[in-house]
């Protein structure tokens, strides 16, 4: 997730400090604005982002004019209002009257907000839950795994962040650029040219499983995910060919029944 924190808060002006760095660990990918003013010019100019997080002593006259002027310009981003403390119930009122579509009271625990920022992007994907599908292949955000007609299909982290990133953005063209961005938030970033392996991982360990082609390229610019069609499922259902014996025993290792056949009579 890629988010963009902003804030007009001037009483606390630790907490961008040290909220930002949070998030980071969670793999979220902050930019960080020092005046929520600049919230639209930065999203026009720097997106696209996932989400958008505002930091309030109290909502001002001006705060609530920049995200009326958010919504105004057109603008879908999802939006949290994080309050600072416990303001009164009209500040929030007023929040979500100018455009927020949450609002949250900070200070909170930071993994219950992680998870409210998750559920809001998701919804605004058209995911009202925290299983995406696409074709015969189903992710499941909470538990962390991924599945292919009920078989499991075993991948590595950043290969499960790689085809989340995909899924939520189904028919969205993501260049190599924004895998980087939103996989290396540490900034440990390897060569772009591992956006290719991943792929590549994907597709073979995806097919093994059954699963339909749900990862199309466009040469020279990126990748999508797209929804493949019933019969494209349907092929690759049949193709699907499952092992069916059973796995080896482990070398040196022996049933109990088989070694009292082999024994030697007293």
């Amino acid at each position: 997730m890629r988010i963009i924190l902003a804030s007009d808060q001037t009483q606390q002006p630790k907490v961008l400090d040290d909220l930002g760095p949070a998030l980071t660990t969670l793999g979220v990918v902050v930019d960080r604005l020092e005046q929520a003013a600049d919230l639209p010019s930065s999203i026009s100019l720097s997106g696209p982002f996932d989400l958008a997080l505002v930091l309030f002593d109290a909502p001002s006259r001006d705060t609530l004019m920049t995200l009326r002027t958010l919504r105004r310009c057109g603008m879908t981003i999802p939006l949290i209002a994080l309050l600072a403390g416990r303001p009164s119930a009209e500040a929030e009122e007023a929040a979500l009257q100018a455009g927020a579509d949450d609002v949250a009271f900070y200070p909170m625990r930071l993994s219950v907000l992680h998870a409210r920022m998750q559920a809001l992007a998701r919804r605004a994907r058209g995911y009202a839950c925290p299983e995406l599908r696409c074709g015969n292949v189903l992710l499941e955000q909470d538990l962390h795994q991924v599945s292919v007609d009920g078989r499991p299909v075993q991948l590595t982290a950043r290969e499960f962040d790689f085809l989340e990133t995909l899924i939520l953005h189904k028919s969205v063209l993501l260049t190599k650029e924004r895998f980087m961005t939103s996989l290396y938030a540490d900034g440990s970033a390897p060569d772009s040219k591992i956006v290719d392996v991943f792929v590549c991982k994907l597709r073979r360990k995806l097919k093994a499983a059954g699963a339909a082609e749900m990862i199309r390229t466009v040469w020279g610019r990126g990748y999508l995910a797209f929804e493949p069609s019933l019969g494209a499922i349907q092929a690759a259902r049949s193709t699907h060919r499952p092992e069916t014996l059973a796995e080896p025993a482990p070398r040196g290792w022996m049933r109990r029944a088989e070694r009292l056949q082999h024994a030697s009579p007293a």
